[in-house]
């Protein structure tokens, strides 16, 4: 591949801000198993903060409330989301919380807390996948930065800009396409080769086990932004008090199982943020 349609790749890559929240997700019971695989590392912060409010943005089907409940049953939770379905079903399953899908009805109710925390729990590649670039402007300016939060944590798919950098895995390329299949093509249809980034790379080894959603998660831009990037959203009112960057055990286990290949850099990054 010349060099010059490698970029327009790349570009695309960087910059697709296609809405998908069309395309409604085909195995529901897969979609929740996925998000639970990782449930109690998504908890990192329930010890690391004292605050008597969490809101859940993007609460999906309530189960990580379900467990910040059963370990800190002192805090009040809210839930939002803009999915009604999955509304109903956090409703069902934690039936003393409030569940909302208007940011207004977050907003009239934090400031009764003193010390209320906005967790982002996998949801910034959603709003990014799901979004416009005017939306995206005012999700970090308004809702995240915005609506007074005294903690923020994140925990997301958000390696370092490094990931692209100075990185020899053509081997590791080669035991991919040994076992190729109609998804890899589907995958580099819409993202590009996985041969010439490791960050294209590695958006593809994130998501290829999700088959029975396939039409949904393909079309997710998984890796939206990068760890500086999001550091140069923060507020000189806020600051990072806990970070970690990491790959996800079960992730690497099951890419060096199906395919003999070890990831090498982080993925994933865990931010506690706290407004001065």
């Amino acid at each position: 591949m010349d060099k010059n349609k490698h970029m327009i790749y790349i570009n695309r890559f960087y910059s697709f801000n296609e809405r998908v929240g069309e395309v409604e997700i085909s195995s529901m019971d897969k979609y929740i198993t996925g998000m639970m695989k990782s449930i109690q590392d998504k908890l990192f912060f329930i010890d690391k903060i004292d605050t008597d409010l969490i809101v859940d943005f993007g609460c999906a089907d309530g189960s990580i409330i379900s467990e910040i409940k059963r370990r800190r049953s002192d805090i009040d939770i809210i839930g939002y989301d803009i999915d009604d379905n999955m509304l109903n079903m956090a409703r069902y399953k934690n039936k003393d919380c409030f569940f909302t899908n208007s940011w207004d009805d977050v907003i009239l109710r934090i400031y009764k807390y003193n010390s209320p925390c906005l967790n982002l729990s996998s949801v910034i590649h959603e709003v990014y996948s799901y979004s416009n670039s005017r939306i995206i402007k005012k999700f970090w300016e308004k809702n995240v930065f915005g609506s007074g939060f005294k903690w923020i944590t994140i925990r997301d798919m958000i390696p370092s800009i490094k990931i692209s950098k100075d990185i020899n895995f053509e081997s590791d390329v080669k035991k991919i396409k040994n076992k190729s299949d109609k998804y890899l093509k589907s995958f580099e249809d819409r993202w590009g080769p996985i041969d010439y980034d490791y960050r294209t790379f590695t958006h593809y080894l994130l998501k290829y086990k999700f088959k029975e959603n396939w039409e949904r998660e393909v079309k997710e831009n998984y890796l939206p932004l990068t760890l500086e990037t999001l550091k140069k959203k923060i507020p000189n009112s806020y600051k990072i008090v806990y970070e970690d960057n990491f790959i996800l055990d079960h992730i690497k286990r099951e890419v060096l199982k199906d395919f003999g290949v070890l990831l090498r850099h982080p993925t994933h990054s865990k931010l506690i943020i706290k407004n001065n």
